[in-house]
């Protein structure tokens, strides 16, 4: 038969048996059936080419990497390692290229490695990667002798030692270098922490030792006992499957569950949408529980394989009391049956290890006796018992150490089983567009940031905010607070609200005080109200802050829900904290700290004020009274009541004198990446559409615009645009005089209005979608509303949103545009007399909503 029958013959035999193995999986969803059929036909495949290629040679072929430990996915390159006798001449290269040019037309993604055994040893001393990949050799065919001292010369040369710390240290690198918005949303299932790669360590630290490599054989070495070899076998066939199911969905060596295949992976593997959780949440739920339990695992099993060759520390033993010693750096029990016999101790060994800062962990047996024994022990009986709620409290008071303690308890399932409502969201996500991480994780984020805050190394992160929870004085609460804050989410309806009675049940079970417990209750119940105050309303306005100050009470509860929100934002998602919104929240503080002393204004007494702070200014620049009245007249009364004393004093300083001139200007806000714009001008209609389309066209977030016509018909409108990311402070210059110049072209009509056509919906809003929600709410004064928007983050949104109103003759008068990475939550206030009908409102919102869902 000639070569190019046989490699016909050998394609439509691998199609074939690849197709029958992928139908079979799908049927059965038994990944190492799959691996074993998808194994067969590629060994077999190799076994008769080689036969045509290099029968009687003196070479060797062995299986290395993921095809020598029997793991194929469906595209998956095929390791291989071709051993020599002797020097590869010429003619045996062009046959060795031969040889690889038809496993590349087959398919097989042949990743070779070709030498005498003292090259491929020479390799494998100075490539660690390489050198794993060797480890897992499997003998195909040719010379076996040939392999066998091979592998031989390998096991005489490895370090062992330096190949487990090397692959340690490797694992850490690939950790930090996997860490980020992306590996969470759309994590890597082979080499996210916890994933494939991290079991394979595992069994590369047990092979290299000569342990046999096999989860259940290692169960009969007693490396793992029962209950964790069927973990780690539970974890590993999930992350298989998914792995294997993303590789046959995307048709390619795809092993990230990006966005456009979570929702067909998760149909294709059985699970489905309900009323509560859609298929691709299902998905990622079971996905983040299985790397949950490999991440356990690997707490105890690394350390303790690694100390079966040799310790990183010098073996300093100090006797703590009784019950514990400390070795190197890590906290043991003298009785492995301590646990069992004082169930007390569960918690009492992790008070001991916060109250050490030089104690970093468990002793491998000691977590492992550890965390079977919370496994069996933490329950209600375990829960009443006062001594353990007083420890349990303990952790919060001290402080220190106190997010490493509790990702911790996380970790190994025992905060789920001490506090039951925690564990209903272990792993849970937020398809909200917001957020990143799954509940759990994003509470412990939060319980993390408000700890940076009391940490004096930290001060220079957040100066404002860090001193005030110096002076705090019930720093524990704030802890407690931001454990509980989100513990009801997924429970439907109100989450914070829900929460309030388990904060109430916690406080009174760990010995708060009564005015403690209150606190606890009313930040749990009111965590959301500062930030929706600051990002949604008009917070100069006077009676916005008086009633904010109404909702807060005290400057205790004031400084606490501050504090809590700072961290709740910034533990959210990293693009959602900026600088302009820590300057939000701190003008409200201000604000309402300044009312709560006693210090109140309504919107009367302030434009009144403002106005004369404006007539004293004026005096210095020698304005006559009469062209101050004449300025008045131009600017009206409500001028002095939509606008903050600083932007009063900048529009002023440019107008007088230049009342019936367009003009435009620009100024940098200090310690922020945002640019405040003013826009004077002859009014016109679309006006604001256009401005939005011409901020949008250049990039720039519109974060605030105040837009303001002024009683000879000029538009006065304010914007805060906030720069791209990732720009440095000369390139915030640049753009700046970029923008100035092209606004003060457009306010002289030199500048075609801007295209605002919608623009392409990301990755992640087409796969996540959210469902548009409009709300249009009464204001006290008639004709004066207030249109809540939120839908998905697209360029060009405001000006789509302002060309509706426009073409409806609805007048925006402010807008507070809240981004929340790829969500808004959009509020404007309106002028529209005839929302007044019903139908006119349902018409609004229905043109809206045309244009939300382009």
């Amino acid at each position: 038969m000639s070569v190019s029958a046989l490699v016909t013959q050998l394609s439509d035999k691998l199609s074939l048996h690849k197709q029958l193995a992928a139908e079979m999986f799908r049927q059965r969803q038994h990944p190492f059936g799959y691996f074993r059929q998808h194994t067969q036909v590629v060994t077999e495949v190799l076994l008769t080419l080689w036969q045509e290629f290099f029968a009687g040679k003196q070479l060797c072929l062995l299986a290395i990497g993921g095809f020598g430990r029997g793991e194929m996915y469906p595209y998956s390159d095929t390791d291989m390692a071709i051993i020599s006798k002797d020097v590869i001449d010429d003619d045996l290269q062009q046959q060795i290229a031969a040889f690889v040019q038809i496993l590349w037309d087959l398919q097989l993604q042949p990743a070779l490695k070709v030498g005498t055994i003292g090259e491929l040893c020479e390799s494998a001393r100075q490539d660690l990667t390489g050198d794993s990949a060797l480890l897992e050799s499997r003998f195909l065919c040719g010379e076996q002798q040939l392999a066998t001292e091979f592998i031989h010369q390998l096991d005489l040369q490895r370090d062992v030692a330096a190949f487990i710390e090397g692959k340690i240290l490797e694992q850490w690198q690939r950790y930090a270098k996997a860490s980020g918005e992306a590996s969470l949303l759309e994590a890597n299932v082979k080499t996210t922490q916890g994933g494939l790669r991290d079991i394979h360590t595992l069994l590369w630290l047990a092979k290299v030792q000569g342990l046999p490599p096999q989860i259940h054989e290692l169960m009969k070495k007693a490396i793992l006992n029962r209950t964790e070899a069927r973990l780690l076998l539970s974890c590993q066939k999930q992350l298989a499957k998914i792995r294997i199911e993303l590789h046959l969905t995307a048709k390619r060596a795809e092993d990230r569950l990006i966005f456009d295949l979570q929702t067909l992976v998760a149909q294709n593997l059985g699970y489905a949408d309900d009323g509560t959780s859609r298929a691709s949440e299902k998905l990622m739920h079971d996905f983040y529980r299985a790397l949950k339990g490999v991440k356990q695992l690997s707490g105890i099993l690394v350390p303790m394989l690694r100390d079966r060759v040799y310790a990183t520390l010098p073996r300093v033993i100090a006797e703590l009391d009784e019950y514990y010693y400390q070795i190197g750096n890590m906290l043991a029990v003298h009785d492995l049956e301590l646990f069992w016999k004082k169930p007390e101790h569960i918690f009492t060994i992790l008070r001991i290890a916060q109250e050490h800062n030089d104690i970093v962990g468990l002793a491998p047996k000691t977590l492992r006796v550890w965390w079977t024994a919370a496994h069996e022990l933490v329950n209600e009986e375990f829960y009443q018992n006062p001594i353990n709620r007083k420890c349990f409290a303990s952790f919060f008071r001290h402080g220190d150490g106190l997010t490493h303690l509790l990702r911790f308890i996380n970790l190994y399932g025992v905060l789920g089983r001490y506090l039951p409502a925690w564990g209903k969201i272990v792993g849970l996500l937020q398809h909200d567009l917001i957020h990143i991480y799954p509940v759990d994780d994003h509470i412990l984020m939060v319980v993390r940031n408000m700890r940076r805050m009391a940490m004096e190394q930290h001060s220079h992160e957040l100066p404002f905010a860090s001193t005030l929870m110096h002076s705090f004085a019930h720093k524990h609460v704030l802890y407690m607070a931001a454990l509980f804050h989100d513990i009801a989410k997924g429970r439907g309806g109100n989450h914070a609200q829900k929460g309030g009675p388990d904060a109430r049940r916690f406080a009174e079970d760990h010995f708060l005080d009564a005015e403690e417990s209150d606190l606890l209750m009313w930040l749990v119940e009111q965590h959301l109200l500062m930030s929706m105050t600051a990002q949604k309303e008009d917070i100069q306005d006077p009676e916005v802050v008086a009633r904010f100050s109404k909702q807060v009470k005290t400057v205790e509860r004031l400084t606490a829900l501050y504090l809590l929100t700072v961290a709740d934002i910034r533990g959210t998602n990293p693009k959602i904290w900026s600088s302009w919104k820590a300057s939000l929240l701190e003008r409200l503080y201000k604000a309402t700290l300044h009312h709560l002393s006693g210090k109140q204004s309504n919107r009367q007494t302030a434009i009144l004020d403002r106005r004369q702070q404006a007539m004293h200014e004026l005096s210095h620049y020698h304005i006559s009274k009469t062209q101050q009245r004449e300025l008045w007249h131009i600017l009206g009364e409500a001028y002095f009541a939509r606008h903050e004393w600083q932007d009063i004093l900048w529009h002023l300083s440019k107008i007088i004198n230049y009342e019936q001139q367009a003009q435009a200007h620009t100024r940098l806000l200090p310690d922020t990446d945002t640019l405040k714009v003013m826009v004077y001008m002859p009014n016109r209609p679309k006006l604001f559409t256009e401005l939005a389309s011409v901020f949008s066209e250049a990039g720039m977030n519109i974060l605030t615009a105040r837009a303001y016509i002024t009683e000879h018909n000029f538009i006065l409108d304010t914007f805060i645009l906030q720069f791209p990311s990732g720009l440095s402070t000369g390139d915030y210059l640049a753009i700046q005089n970029k923008t100035e110049l092209a606004l003060n072209q457009f306010v002289n009509g030199h500048l075609p209005m801007s295209a605002s056509n919608p623009a392409n919906l990301s990755r992640r809003s087409r796969h996540i979608p959210v469902a548009p929600r409009i709300s249009i709410d009464d204001e006290e004064d008639a004709g004066w509303y207030n249109l809540h928007i939120i839908t998905a983050n697209r360029r060009f949104l405001l000006a789509n949103i302002a060309a509706v109103l426009s073409e409806l003759n609805i007048s925006i008068r402010f807008a507070k545009i809240t981004t929340l990475d790829e969500r808004v939550e959009d509020s404007f206030l309106i002028y529209a007399p005839q929302l007044a009908d019903t139908r006119q409102q349902l018409r609004l919102k229905n043109a809206l909503l045309d244009q939300l869902l382009l």
